[in-house]
Parts: C-alpha cells; structure tokens; sequence
C-alpha cells in the first residue's frame, strides 16, 4: 500500500513538473516570436525611414512617358518617391536615384523598387517583403506651413499647389502584434526641385540632389535591408 501510495505521489509530481516544462517551452517560444516580430517591426521602420530622409524632389516619366511627381501621396500606391543615395557597389551602369513605392498587398507591407528612374513599356519593379501582418497602413504628408494633406501633390485647382513645399511624412501602422504605431519624418532641406534633362524612358539617368539632413522624430513608441 505504501508502495501505490509513493508511486501515485511520484506520478503527480511527474505530471505537474512536466506542465511546468511545457509552460517554460511555451513563454520561451513566444518570447522568440516577439522578438522575432519586433526586430522585422524595426528592419522595416529602418527602411522606410532612409527612403524618406534620402528623398529627392526628382520627377520621373512613366511607362508611357508621361512626367510622374517626385512625390506621390495616394490611395492607390500608398507613398511613392525618388530617393537618391542608391548603393552601387558593383558599378553598374544606371544612376545613384532610385524609385520606390510602398503598398499595401494581402495584409502585407510591400516594397517596389524600379531599376531605373525614366522607365520603359516593359519596366517592372522589384517587390521587397517589409512586414507581414498588417491591417493597416496609411500615409500623410505636411506642408511647410504645417497642414496635413492625404494626397499629394495638392491638385492643380488647389491655392498655391505649385508653390507650396513639402516638409514631413507621417505614417500610421496597424499591425496585429503591436497596434498602431506612428511616425513622423522631417523631408530633408536639401531636397530642392531637380529640373531633369530629357531622357529615353528606361535609361534611368537624372539630375544629382543637394544634401539632406535632418529629421522630425518619431511620434511613437523585411525582411532584409534597403536596396
């Protein structure tokens, strides 16, 4: 009887130590999985943020040759711009701008980037995955006089829509691990207008940007990096 009596003990305790293991497997798993997330969460803010204090006021032409905005704030393409500071470690033939595009894509955070400025019928840009788990996510930007406007440029009608000078990017990020996250970027000084010569669409070749410094922080608390 004793014997049963230390067995049944024995077998408790054996049951109650290995909930306790898989408890301790399960928080170290979830820890991993946040910090998994959180450090995808800071990659792509990383991101975003050198496309922005690297932006450029460079139009381009698209794939019809129509002249496009070096800035586009829409519902379509949620920010898109020309960036300059374009790594070129392999010396290739095309300029040091690049275009890139943020969108929204099956509750994920896309990133598009064309291999030249000007482009041609048959330029495709490259997707680049930023986040995954996102339900929403949108852009603003504000003017030098400090008004926030959804899309951008302003539309021609608009008072002072071609005088008028950009000045910060804000961006809300809903994510299912973390909420709603916000930012906000100071659109760099230097950043002045660059009047592009004529080019063939596809050649990629474009005028070179003044300096850009300085940014407006964070208004709040990929996979891989920046191309």
């Amino acid at each position: 009887m004793e014997i049963l009596t230390a067995l049944a003990i024995f077998g408790v305790i054996g049951v109650i130590a290995a909930r306790i293991v898989a408890g301790m497997i399960d928080l170290g798993s979830a820890t991993r999985t946040h910090a998994e997330a959180l450090a995808d969460l800071q990659r792509a803010m990383g991101i975003v943020e050198r496309d922005i204090e690297q932006l450029t006021q460079r139009t381009i032409r698209d794939e019809l040759g129509d002249p496009l905005p070096a800035v586009i704030v829409t519902g379509v393409s949620l920010l898109e711009l020309t960036r300059m500071g374009w790594q070129n470690p392999l010396r290739a033939p095309r300029a040091q701008l690049q275009r890139v595009a943020y969108v929204l894509r099956d509750d994920k955070l896309v990133r598009l980037f064309w291999p030249v400025l000007d482009r041609a019928p048959d330029t495709r840009p490259v997707a680049q995955l930023l986040l995954d788990g996102v339900t929403d996510v949108q852009f603003a930007v504000f003017d030098e006089n400090g008004e926030k406007h959804g899309h951008w440029p302003l539309p021609p009608a608009s008072e002072d829509a071609d005088e008028l000078r950009l000045a910060a990017v804000e961006m809300h990020l809903s994510l299912e691990s973390h909420g709603l996250i916000q930012r906000l970027w100071l659109v760099p000084e230097g950043a002045e207008h660059v009047d592009p010569q004529p080019t063939p669409p596809g050649s990629g070749e474009g005028g070179s940007p003044g300096p850009a410094r300085g940014r407006w922080g964070d208004a709040t608390n990929r996979r891989g990096g920046g191309s």
